[in-house]
């Protein structure tokens, strides 16, 4: 049995950053001509793949087999970590992580088509319920306590920075209930200072996963990046393509309107030939006739 030959990590990085720069492939295309695109953009992408020194040499259709199992493998660990991280069960916490590669082929997947796809519902998207089941946010936080002692992210700080205001605040307190007019200052204030909810332990409010904004921060840094070399020439060669195509379209249509132009030509040469024979034939009848008269005369003459 013939061993399964793997992709480099070459060929993995290319790939990867090819659909970086033109979108995920293995979805429709926009547009009538998208199919077309879509499968010129494959080949462009075989052809670079299996240049490349050191990789396996593959087709079109198993580099499509290698895109969608590695979408696959990273969707479903993607999931397995975000239902650990969501869990509350107490089990232990295996810490695993995406590699970056595999955080930059979720950033051209997306996350919410990821989770669309498991029916997980993102926190945040239904407001009713934001405020009474917050676990995935809730359990971050426990995380960041829990390894407060050997991580210093500046997240940390920001949490934890406004737990001993309430002590440098608590000796101006005192001297407040002794004026008698604060009894009937509450009203006023509730009439012009708009309700703000407690803060609960110095904690944030429930918010996007700080995993799925990391990746569309990434995302964004890459989209605004200078092109580098290997993309300038695969936009070169794009262009130069299209104008083949369209050339090759140009000349196929008037290659088409020149054999029209000649079957209309023949068909004219078949009527003024047709004419031609008819003037002919009567020419015939009329000689034959002429002739006939001629001996006619002849005998009466003499």
């Amino acid at each position: 049995m013939q061993a399964r030959q793997r992709s480099s990590f070459e060929q993995l990085s290319v790939l990867i950053q090819f659909m970086e720069s033109h979108g995920d492939l293995s979805k429709p295309r926009p547009g009538p001509q998208g199919r077309i695109n879509s499968e010129q953009l494959w080949l462009e992408l075989t052809n670079i793949l299996n240049s490349m020194g050191g990789g396996v040499q593959k087709t079109a259709d198993k580099w499509k087999k290698v895109w969608t199992d590695w979408k696959t493998k990273t969707k479903k660990k993607y999931l397995h970590i975000r239902q650990q991280s969501s869990g509350t069960g107490g089990g232990p916490n295996t810490h695993i992580q995406l590699t970056a590669i595999e955080e930059r082929v979720m950033a051209v997947i997306g996350v919410s088509a990821v989770v669309g796809l498991a029916g997980i519902q993102e926190q945040g998207f239904n407001v009713p319920n934001f405020n009474e089941q917050p676990p995935e946010p809730m359990h971050f936080a426990e995380m960041l306590e829990n390894q407060s002692s050997q991580n210093t992210d500046p997240i940390f700080d920001g949490r934890t920075s406004p737990l001993p205001l309430p002590s440098l605040l608590s000796p101006q307190r005192p001297p407040e209930p002794l004026q008698p007019p604060l009894p009937q200052q509450p009203p006023q204030q509730r009439l012009s200072q708009p309700p703000t909810p407690p803060a609960r332990n110095g904690r944030r409010q429930p918010s996007a996963s700080p995993r799925s904004t990391m990746s569309a921060n990434r995302f964004a840094r890459r989209t605004k990046r200078r092109m580098t070399p290997f993309e300038r020439a695969a936009e070169q060669f794009s262009a130069v393509e299209r104008r083949r195509l369209t050339f090759e379209e140009e000349r196929d249509r008037r290659l088409h309107e020149r054999e029209m132009e000649r079957l209309r030509l023949e068909a004219e040469k078949i009527k003024i030939a047709e004419r031609q024979t008819a003037i002919l034939e009567g020419l015939r009848v009329l000689g034959e006739r002429l002739i006939g008269v001629l001996s006619e005369q002849r005998p009466a003459n003499l």
